[in-house]
């Protein structure tokens, strides 16, 4: 199995960088849709989690890039738990969104089939954690949800 990661519009340039380094530590790809007027400081991040970075200019520019996969949404309004989505696509893409608005429900609608809107679960309704933190636990549960429990890009 292949792992990627969407970063959509990202606010805060340490988390683009903490979102960089936990992909590049499962050798994931990073493609991030910019937020306009933002300075991401790219050249700060590590070689390692700039050689597998990808700035595209809109979700469906990435959803060619990348092609046929499974698309996992991180997102408050998921109607599922992440724990409950089966991985079972050969390519997994784990999507997570802005800090303070996530991805708006018409940029969701237009990331093709296979793809499930899921929600970590936490204690008080509609409170999130930090994106970085989000990701760490969607790649957990997407290697742990595997049958052989390693993406093949590791």
């Amino acid at each position: 199995m292949k792992v990627n990661v969407i970063f959509y519009h990202p606010k805060n340039p340490q988390n683009l960088h903490d979102v960089a380094a936990l992909a590049a530590s499962i050798r994931a790809d990073l493609y991030v849709i910019p937020r306009p007027g933002v300075d991401y400081k790219l050249e700060m991040l590590q070689q390692k989690a700039r050689t597998r970075l990808h700035i595209v200019q809109s979700m469906e520019e990435t959803v060619n890039a990348i092609g046929e996969a499974m698309y996992v949404v991180l997102e408050t309004y998921g109607t599922k738990y992440l724990h409950e989505v089966e991985f079972s696509h050969e390519r997994i893409v784990v999507v997570i969104g802005a800090e303070d608005y996530g991805i708006p429900q018409h940029v969701v609608e237009a990331i093709p089939e296979p793809k499930a809107v899921a929600k970590i679960p936490t204690v008080v309704q509609g409170m999130s954690y930090n994106v970085a933190a989000s990701l760490a636990i969607a790649l957990y549960e997407v290697v742990r949800g595997t049958q052989s429990g390693k993406p093949r890009n590791l």
